[in-house]
């Protein structure tokens, strides 16, 4: 136990000098030859050890552009936004094809919310998009200002309310039939109301606007009679409501 006491007080005290060079292992051994042999082995480990941590230490500046490299390859793999991805450098042919591909997205986007529309404008009451429908001819009322034009398209949607009947009247649909009919009675009053707006800028067009609403509303009623002459019971009380309307708006323009 005095022995390693011994050793590790002499390698704490010459180890300096041997990193420094300024002794060697045999120096020391000189010093203490009655533990040379118990010395040695410590000296020559202390000694591989430093050597070693010499040829493992990084270089200057390693640890430095280490970093550097692996922030730029951290960055290099971001994702890039769409906008960073259009605005690179490419080659011309690059740039056509990207191009091509956006103009080509706009005209497939363009296509599938016209087939959406078109789809809306043919749904009947109970289809998923018949209140994609509703909401269209609102918007279509909203930027209308010009009366004659307003009246113009209540006409037109109370054309399409007893066309909707009719449809729904052909798939058995008869428990709609009330609603819908309440439908077609709010357009042929709001119809008649803006026929009250026209008289004041345009007798004329007046006129003109209820000859074209007289005669919707007489078709309207023939062919709800026709529906009712051909269609079973259940059907009946909903086709009433719908010709009492029309009757009622025709009572209204005498």
């Amino acid at each position: 136990m005095q022995t390693a006491h011994q050793i590790d007080q002499i390698l704490q005290e010459n180890l300096p000098a041997i990193i420094s060079g300024q002794e060697t292992i045999e120096s020391i051994l000189e010093k203490h030859p009655d533990i040379a042999d118990e010395l040695r082995p410590q000296l020559e480990a202390v000694l591989w050890l430093q050597q070693t941590k010499k040829l493992i230490e990084p270089r200057s500046g390693y640890i430095v552009a280490t970093r550097k490299y692996v922030e730029e390859q951290v960055q290099s793999m971001r994702p890039l936004t769409l906008w960073q991805r259009l605005l690179r450098q490419h080659a011309p042919q690059k740039w056509v094809f990207n191009i091509a591909t956006v103009a080509l997205l706009i005209i497939s986007l363009a296509a599938v919310v016209n087939n959406l529309f078109l789809t809306a404008r043919l749904a009947i009451p109970g289809d998923p998009l018949y209140s994609v429908k509703l909401a269209m001819e609102d918007t279509q009322l909203g930027l209308t200002s010009n009366p004659a034009a307003k009246t113009d398209l209540y006409i037109e949607f109370s054309r399409e309310r007893t066309t909707e009947i009719v449809d729904l009247i052909l798939e058995g649909d008869y428990e709609r039939l009330p609603a819908s009919a309440r439908r077609l009675e709010t357009e042929i009053i709001a119809a008649l109301h803006s026929l009250g707006d026209i008289s004041k800028h345009d007798p004329a067009q007046e006129q003109a606007m209820l000859n074209n609403l007289r005669e919707t509303l007489s078709s309207e009623i023939f062919m709800l009679n026709v529906m009712k002459g051909t269609s079973p019971a259940s059907a009946l009380p909903g086709i009433e409501l719908a010709i009492q309307a029309a009757q009622s708006g025709l009572f209204a323009l005498h």
